[in-house]
């Protein structure tokens, strides 16, 4: 038991230092990974990121006009309008944080009261 004491101070004491080496190879392997990783994340166009939802609900004409009334207040930010059976959905924006999105909610909800933000796959 004295024994285990000790090796497992002796271990945490070896990390905390840094004293640590990991072999080239090692070393090489990680730097594969993290390339190939970079190479995956680069090729990949969608992320979890934020939406804002406008508009939930049956009607296509109402969908397009939430949709048109936000294009003409703020031009600068992407929406979309899709319908998930049975409904359509207007959502706005891609943002890569909820920060980011709940800025935006405040200016957004001036001029839709109901507006609210959502975790979803965002393009990039």
């Amino acid at each position: 038991m004295k024994n285990n004491i000790l090796i497992y101070v002796f271990t945490f004491t070896t990390l905390l230092m840094g004293s640590v080496v990991f072999g080239q190879n090692s070393d090489l392997k990680m730097q594969e990974l993290l390339k190939e990783k970079r190479t995956q994340n680069q090729a990949q166009n969608e992320v979890m990121g934020y939406r804002i939802q406008l508009y939930n609900g049956m009607s296509q004409t109402s969908a397009e006009n939430i949709q048109g009334g936000f294009i003409a207040l703020f031009p600068d930010i992407p929406t979309r309008l899709f319908y998930t059976q049975p409904e359509w959905k207007v959502q706005v924006g891609n943002f890569r944080t909820k920060l980011e999105a709940k800025k935006a909610l405040k200016k957004i909800r001036k001029e839709f009261d109901g507006a609210f933000d959502l975790k979803t796959k965002i393009k990039v």
